[in-house]
């Protein structure tokens, strides 16, 4: 119970103050537990931030961040990759509870990355991350290079985004969004639609 009142109280912190401007002693007053526990349960500040970025990237994702999730390999075709790829990106829609405290850490680091992200990124921990490259490799032509990929992958991780961090916003007017279940299911269907024919080749030149 403590490690939770301890993940609990950080997200709380770190949304509030970002990475920099946190500390174990704030985090600690508000768990109301011993700095120690920080210690004894993730190592250091940075271990316990890496937590919160993990129960982050899992609840954008859809996945169980103990499950491996996204990062397995999975044998089925792209197109249905793709869809429970976004689908699972519109999910916080529905859920109010923390998810506006996940999109204030990640705020922060779009704004100013922190080490212990850039880590965390680097690591493959993300399990959106390691689904979308899969997925754009897989939808890509056989002779697409790196940066193909890595701009395939970047662009599918935020399909579903504008939708998430703007949810309050498309629910009023003009847009009058209503967001259930059922809207999600289409939602996604357009979305992998777009994404779908946004992969089938390679953009033609501007110039």
């Amino acid at each position: 119970m403590t490690r939770e009142r301890l993940l609990r109280a950080a997200l709380a912190v770190f949304a509030d103050h970002g990475y920099a401007g946190a500390s174990v002693r704030r985090i600690c007053q508000r768990a109301r537990a011993n700095p120690a526990a920080v210690k004894h349960y993730f190592g250091n500040k940075e271990g316990l931030y890496q937590e919160v970025l993990q129960a982050a990237s899992s609840a954008f994702a859809g996945t169980d961040p103990t499950a491996g999730g996204f990062a397995d390999p999975d044998e089925r075709p792209p197109e249905e990759m793709l869809r429970d790829l976004i689908r699972d990106q519109l999910r916080p829609v529905l859920r109010r509870n923390t998810i506006g405290r996940y999109l204030k850490v990640f705020a922060w680091e779009d704004m100013q990355p922190s080490r212990p992200y850039k880590q965390f990124l680097a690591s493959g921990r993300a399990p959106a991350v390691a689904s979308a490259s899969s997925i754009a490799r897989k939808l890509l032509p056989p002779d697409a290079s790196n940066e193909e990929v890595a701009v395939a992958t970047a662009w599918l991780m935020n399909q579903a985004m504008p939708f998430v961090r703007n949810r309050d916003v498309f629910r009023a007017a003009p847009f009058g969004l209503r967001y259930d279940n059922a809207m999600v299911e289409r939602l996604a269907d357009r979305l992998t639609h777009l994404a779908l024919t946004g992969l089938a080749g390679r953009p033609r030149r501007l110039d």
